[in-house]
C-alpha cells in the first residue's frame, strides 16, 4: 500500500490506496473487484441480465460494413466465435474454433477447425465459412484493422484452411481472436439479404448468444445459444438486454434503482463515489497514454528540443497518473509499452521524472522564452482533468498553455491536420500485431515527420526497427527492438509516458464473473452470473 500526498490544481490529495500497475487487488471493503477472478459460471437460469451500454452501436457485424465500433465488438464476441481465443490471465493463444494451427511459413498460417459446430442456420462449420469470412474482412473492412492485414484464404479440405496474411507478424494470431474475427457463413449472409441486412439483423454464427432483436435507441435482445458446441460452458442468463445511455451518471442511476445489473465505462470518478455501495469494478485497459509534441516544420515553440524538455521538467507525472484515476493512484510510467505489455521495458528513471522547476525555467530562459510562452493543447472532454494538471504546472514556469477540447469529429480532424502544440493519444502494446507504434509509421509519406495524430517525427530507421519488432518471434529481442525505438523517442523527445488508461463499471452487488475479452480489455458480455 503507497501512500503519496500530491498537490494540483491547488488541491491536496491524501491517497492510501493500491497501486494500480495492472488489475487492482480486490479490497472488498472498499466495494472494488478484480476483472478475471471470479470462477466461471457452471448454472443456467431463465434470468435476464440488463447492461446499460454508454451509446448504441451503428452495426452488429462491424467487419461486413467495414466499420470497427467498440460497442460492436462487444456484442459480435457474444454472437460469432473467433478461429482462437487469448487467456487473458495466461497471456496464451487457445483453442476455439479451430483446434490447433501452424505456421507454414512467415505469413501463412494453417488452421484445423472443430467438426461439431453448427452454424444458426443448422449447417456444419466448414472451411469454406473461413474462407469466406476472411475474404469478407478484406473486401468490406480493408480500410481498417479488420481487413488490411489479410491476404486471402484457401480451403485445404473441409476443415482445414490456409489463412494468408500481408506482414510477417506472428502475433496476427492473437488478433484473430479479437471480436471483429468472427466466423459466418456465406449462406447466412445471402439468406438475411446480404452485407448491410446482415449487420441490423444478425442471425448467424455460432456464438454463445444469438441476437434476438434490435429496438433502435433503446436496446438490443441476445438470446442464450441452447445448442452451443462447447459442453464446459454455460450461459447463466437466458436473455441479454442491452440498453444506451449516453449520461454516465444515467448509468450509474440505473444500477442504483434496479433498471440495469451493470453499467460499463464509468468515468473513473463516479466508480470511486459508488465504491462501498455497489460493485465497483476498476480495471486497466492496458492502453498507454502518452504526451506527443508537435514536432513539423511548420509547428511553433515545440519543433525546439529544449522546449519538449522544459515541459517534461515541468510536469508532474504523479499527479497527473492520479487524476487520471479521480484519486486511485496509479504508478507514472516508464517505458512505452507501460508494465501490463510483455514488452516493458523501462527507459527513464523515476529521478528523470521527478518535477524540477528550477531546471525547466533555466532551459526556458536558454531557449528563448524567458518571457513566457503561449501553447495549445488538443483533447477530448473526458480527460480534461489531467488537461488542467498538465495546464498548473506549464503555469509554474511561465508556460500558458490553453486547451481545445472539441467534439470527436474536430478532434480527429485537427488532430490529422496537426493544429496543435501538445497532443495525448494512447497505445495498447501488448501483442506485437502490425498496428502497434500507428503514431511513428509513415506511410505514402514524403520524408520524416507526418503520422496519425498530426506532424510528429520519425526516420527510416525508426520504420525499419518498428518492422523488425513486429516479425521478431522471441519476446526478448523484441522488447530491445523496442527499447532501442524508445531511447530514440527519449532522447529526442518526440513524446513523454504518462499513464495506462483505467477503466470502470459498476454492477448490483450480488453479480460476478465480470471477465474481458482479448487484448484490448473489451467486457466478455457472455460471463457474468450471480
Amino acid at each position: 500500500m503507497k501512500t503519496k500526498k500530491l498537490t494540483a490544481l491547488g488541491l491536496s490529495l491524501a491517497l492510501a490506496v493500491p497501486a494500480m500497475t495492472g488489475t487492482v487487488s480486490v479490497y472488498a471493503d472498499a466495494g472494488v473487484y478484480d476483472v478475471n477472478s471470479e470462477e466461471m459460471n457452471t448454472e443456467v437460469t431463465d434470468e435476464t441480465l440488463t447492461i446499460a451500454f454508454k451509446s448504441e452501436p451503428s452495426t452488429l457485424w462491424g467487419a461486413g460494413v467495414g466499420k470497427l465500433e467498440a460497442e460492436d465488438v462487444y456484442i459480435a464476441s457474444a454472437l460469432y466465435d473467433t478461429l482462437v481465443v487469448l487467456d487473458q490471465d495466461a497471456w496464451e493463444v487457445r483453442p476455439s474454433l479451430a483446434t490447433s494451427w501452424e505456421w507454414v511459413d512467415g505469413t501463412h498460417c494453417r488452421y484445423t477447425l472443430r467438426d461439431d459446430v453448427i452454424m444458426t442456420d443448422g449447417s456444419p462449420l466448414v472451411a469454406d465459412d473461413v474462407v469466406f469470412s476472411a475474404k469478407t474482412w478484406m473486401t468490406q473492412s480493408a480500410s481498417n484493422d479488420t481487413g488490411r492485414f489479410i491476404a486471402g484464404a484457401e480451403a485445404d479440405d473441409e476443415h482445414t484452411v490456409t489463412i494468408e496474411y500481408t506482414v510477417e507478424a506472428p502475433d496476427l494470431l492473437i488478433m484473430m481472436g479479437w471480436g471483429q474475427f468472427g466466423i459466418v457463413s456465406e449462406d447466412e449472409v445471402n439468406a438475411l439479404g446480404g452485407y448491410e441486412n446482415a449487420s441490423r439483423n444478425p442471425v448467424m454464427g455460432s456464438g454463445r448468444y444469438r441476437f434476438s432483436e434490435w429496438k433502435t435507441g433503446e436496446k438490443i435482445v441476445l438470446t442464450r445459444n441452447e445448442d452451443y458446441w462447447d459442453p464446459d460452458y454455460k450461459g447463466y442468463f437466458k436473455e441479454i438486454v442491452i440498453r444506451f445511455v449516453p449520461d454516465s451518471a444515467g448509468r450509474l442511476m440505473n444500477v442504483d434503482s434496479g433498471d440495469a445489473d451493470i453499467a460499463l465505462d464509468l468515468p473513473m470518478i463516479e466508480a470511486n463515489s459508488a465504491a462501498g455501495t455497489d460493485k465497483v469494478y476498476m480495471y486497466t485497459s492496458g492502453q498507454m497514454d502518452h504526451l506527443w509534441f508537435n514536432m513539423s516544420e511548420t509547428a511553433g515553440a515545440t519543433k525546439d528540443l529544449k522546449v519538449r524538455q522544459v515541459i517534461d521538467k515541468a510536469l508532474n507525472y504523479e499527479a497527473i497518473a492520479t487524476v487520471s484515476t479521480a484519486g486511485k493512484f496509479m504508478d507514472p510510467q516508464l517505458g512505452y509499452a507501460g508494465t501490463k505489455s510483455p514488452y516493458y521495458t523501462p527507459i527513464w528513471t523515476e529521478e528523470e521524472r521527478a518535477v524540477d522547476i528550477e531546471g525547466a525555467k533555466a532551459l526556458l530562459e536558454e531557449a528563448g522564452y524567458g518571457n513566457g510562452l503561449e501553447l495549445t493543447l488538443l483533447g477530448t472532454a473526458d480527460s480534461i482533468n489531467v488537461y488542467t494538471v498538465i495546464q498548473a504546472n506549464l503555469a509554474d514556469i511561465g508556460i500558458k498553455l490553453k486547451i481545445n477540447t472539441p467534439d470527436v469529429a474536430s478532434f480527429v480532424g485537427s488532430a490529422f491536420a496537426g493544429e496543435y502544440d501538445l497532443i495525448i493519444v494512447g497505445e495498447l502494446l501488448k501483442a506485437k500485431a502490425p498496428n502497434v507504434l500507428p503514431f511513428l509509421v509513415r506511410e505514402n509519406i514524403e520524408g520524416p515527420g507526418v503520422v496519425i495524430g498530426g506532424p510528429k517525427w520519425t526516420t527510416d530507421d525508426i520504420d525499419s526497427a518498428i518492422k523488425d519488432f513486429v516479425a521478431e518471434k522471441d519476446i526478448e529481442k523484441a522488447k530491445e527492438i523496442l527499447a532501442g525505438i524508445d531511447q530514440q523517442l527519449k532522447d529526442e523527445m518526440v513524446c513523454t509516458h504518462l499513464y495506462i488508461l483505467p477503466v470502470s463499471a459498476i454492477a448490483n452487488t450480488g453479480l460476478k464473473g465480470f471477465r474481458t475479452r482479448d487484448e484490448r480489455a473489451y467486457p466478455d458480455l457472455t460471463t457474468m452470473y450471480y
